[in-house]
This record gives C-alpha cells, structure tokens and sequence, in this order.
C-alpha cells in the first residue's frame, strides 16, 4: 500500500466497456490510493490525451466504436515517446495471435478478463515499477539537454 501511496502522482486511466467491471476495477485501484481516471471509450480517451496525459492506461481491447485499443496504442507509441505510458490491455480471448498482436501495437501488457483484485494489483505495481525504471533512466538526459 506505501508504494500506491508514493505513485499517487501518477493518473490510471482506465477505459472499459462493461460499467460494472470498470466500477469493480476503480474501486480497487481507488482503495489502493490511485488516482483513477475512467473513460467511456478508448476514442474519448484519446481525444482527452493531450490535456492530460497520463502515465498508466488499463483498456479494454475492443469497442463498439472503430476506435480500439489496437489504435490507442498505436497512436500512443508514435506521437507520445515521453513521458513513457504504460499501457495494459484486457480481452475475453487468451490465444498468442491476440496477445502477439496486442503487445505487436504498443500494449506493454495483456490480461484475460476478469482480473482478480490481487492479480491487477501485481500488474499495477510491475507497470509503476518499470514506469520508474524508465523515469531514472531519461531524467538524467532530460537534464543534460535544459
């Protein structure tokens, strides 16, 4: 719970279709002391991004809409390189054509639904952690340059 405490500085966004499991997933990660973000839609995410840009994004991997996690992450990884957002997709399907293709457009992570609470807390912290590692490691050169 301390190191919740301590990345409370960094937003989750989180983008789910089903609202009762999008409320199921913000009331953890709430209680856990993150400042939760929730979307509609990964296209409402997007268009929200560049007045706040997150750090930490949980989607799901398909909408009603066009607009999918598939091209969240894709458009993520080509105009945002840092600050560096981790991003974590959920899906009904578990099959390594699905997981190839999802991590092949920029996810960092892929889980089946539903997550257990213990199982989205370890893959929160391992997203902060290495949202971290990446924070020591380009903040000396973003140093260096100003």
């Amino acid at each position: 719970m301390a190191e919740a405490r301590r990345r409370s500085d960094i937003a989750i966004y989180i983008v789910i279709a089903d609202t009762l499991e999008a409320s199921r997933l913000e009331i953890v990660l709430v209680k856990d002391g993150y400042d939760v973000v929730p979307f509609r839609s990964a296209k409402q995410l997007w268009d929200n991004f560049k007045w706040r840009h997150p750090r930490y994004i949980i989607t799901d991997r398909r909408f009603r809409d066009e607009f999918t996690a598939l091209d969240l992450c894709r458009n993520v990884r080509e105009q945002y390189m840092l600050p560096y957002v981790y991003i974590h997709v959920l899906g009904r399907v578990g099959n390594m054509e699905v997981i190839e293709e999802v991590l092949s457009a920029g996810a960092n992570d892929y889980s089946v639904k539903p997550l257990s609470p213990s199982q989205l807390r370890a893959r929160v912290r391992v997203g902060l952690r290495w949202l971290a590692y990446i924070d020591s490691i380009t903040a000396p050169a973003a140093k260096a340059k100003s």
